[in-house]
């Protein structure tokens, strides 16, 4: 089955990223709130002149007799406005006179803000658009001399004229347009700031991803070394130290492996040295052949169980996490393994002596790697006990625990802290895997392992009960 390329990503510096994103950022904030402005501001404005409209055409729209000091034009009566109501955003309404024909017939010629080319524009606009006079309601109007809602009625007294009232809304427009150009001023200074910020902030970021890279290189090469790491962020000071302990422990496991190779290769030049020396004498007719052979077979025997041992263990190490447990009682796995090893024991005249709880001792195990770790330290226990091998197994609290004791002489304690570590081999020890085996296999399991030297030595297995 062919396997997918994977999809070519395009990489980009660090900096134009952040850059990017505080733009984005800064168009959705600046957007939202132009928009959010321009509407609450429009409908504000909108909603300030349809209230002073309505009430100018309820107040003013159906004048009584103007009294004589108010301006006359043809015989038509102009409504008095001089006591409109105030509104909130300070525009001032007014009012002309129109025909049917949209064509003036009177206006406030006292009017500080309108002139008549700007009335005749309102006029036309109207009659261009067609607006019905006889009741026309907060029409825009737009024209060159300005901006202006109206609001018409027909005037009772002279039928065929309409009072037309405006409130123009060019002023407010205007400073709303000055509003929006000293934010679109304050976006561009903004972007300007982003671009500092994105180039400090990137810079912050790329200068410890930079000599953590460097220091990441330096471990791929083989140089484990602990390096002094120090950054402003907590996250950059963690990941450093992170990596320094990851440095240690690799050149804790280079100098295991290198250590390793070199007692692998010392135990296995001593067997395969005897028995080429051994072959060799046979061979040229200076040792005899029967004593030659049986002394080749036990080193061969001594060899392959070496070989074994260290493929075993090197299995166990690659298990990590991917081995399959299941419920068993601790007693039965213990208790089998020390009937399998009671012939050897009979033949040294040990007694193996059980003190197990009553109630099962359940634990989620591999009951193939438990059984090996047993059989280790109960034929450990048979090289050196003198009388008698304990066996325990039961709770004790929430932990299980299980114990291989022996009445021997003890570890000494010159070898006591050393005595699970691979290829160690203390007095009258073997080839120093098969402790190194057992503590793997118990840390295989979440376990610890200990040992005592009080009265003979107690190896202790304790795991998390179920």
């Amino acid at each position: 089955m062919m396997e997918m390329e994977p999809k070519k990503i395009h990489k980009r510096h660090v900096k134009p990223r952040i850059f990017l994103m505080l733009l984005l950022l800064l168009a959705v904030v600046f957007s939202s709130v132009f928009v959010a402005f321009n509407l609450f501001v429009s409908n504000y404005i909108r909603s300030n002149v349809e209230t002073q409209l309505d009430d100018l055409v309820k107040d003013f729209g159906i004048p009584n007799d103007a009294p004589p000091d108010k301006p006359k034009q043809d015989g038509i009566d102009l409504p008095d406005l001089t006591g409109q109501r105030k509104n909130k955003i300070g525009a001032r309404g007014e009012v002309i006179i129109l025909d049917s024909g949209y064509s003036i017939k009177s206006y406030n010629e006292f009017s500080i803000n309108e002139d008549l080319d700007e009335l005749t524009q309102i006029a036309s606009y109207l009659k261009e658009k067609n607006v019905p006079l006889e009741d026309a309601r907060y029409v825009f109007v737009d024209t060159d001399q300005g901006e202006y809602y109206i609001s018409s009625v027909e005037d009772t007294k002279q039928p065929g004229s309409y009072f037309v009232f405006y409130v123009s809304v060019a002023g407010l427009n205007h400073l709303v347009d000055t509003i929006n150009l000293a934010m679109a001023v304050l976006v561009a200074a903004a972007m300007l700031i982003c671009f500092f910020v994105a180039n400090v902030v990137a810079s912050s970021i790329t200068k410890p991803v930079k000599t953590l890279s460097s220091f990441a290189e330096e471990i791929g090469k083989g140089n484990f070394q602990r390096k002094a790491l120090s950054f402003q962020d907590v996250e950059f000071d963690e990941l450093g130290e992170v990596m320094n302990q990851s440095a240690e422990k690799l050149d804790a496991y280079d100098k295991d492996q290198k250590a390793f190779f070199q007692n692998v290769s010392h135990e296995l030049r001593t067997p395969l040295q005897s028995i080429r020396c051994y072959a060799e004498g046979v061979e040229y007719g200076l040792m005899d052949p029967k004593k030659s052979g049986a002394t080749i077979i036990s080193e061969t025997d001594r060899l392959s169980e070496l070989v074994e041992d260290l493929l075993y263990i090197s299995r166990v190490d690659s298990l990590t996490g991917r081995v399959e447990l299941r419920e068993n009682d601790l007693r039965e796995t213990l208790a089998l393994c020390a009937e399998s090893l009671r012939p050897v024991a009979g033949k040294t005249g040990l007694a193996i002596k059980f003190e197990f709880d009553d109630n099962p001792v359940l634990l989620s195990y591999n009951e193939k790697h438990m059984y090996r770790a047993f059989s280790n330290l109960i034929a450990n226990a048979l090289r050196y006990a003198e009388t008698t091998i304990t066996l325990r197994c039961g709770r004790d609290g929430d932990q299980v625990a299980a114990s291989v004791i022996d009445d021997g002489p003890g570890v000494s304690a010159e070898d006591l802290p050393h005595i699970f570590e691979r290829f160690y081999k203390g007095r009258d020890g073997k080839h120093g895997i098969g402790l190194a085996i057992v503590k793997s296999v118990v840390e295989l399991h979440g376990g610890t392992i200990t040992a005592n030297c009080d009265k003979g030595t107690c190896f202790t297995m304790r795991f998390p009960a179920n």
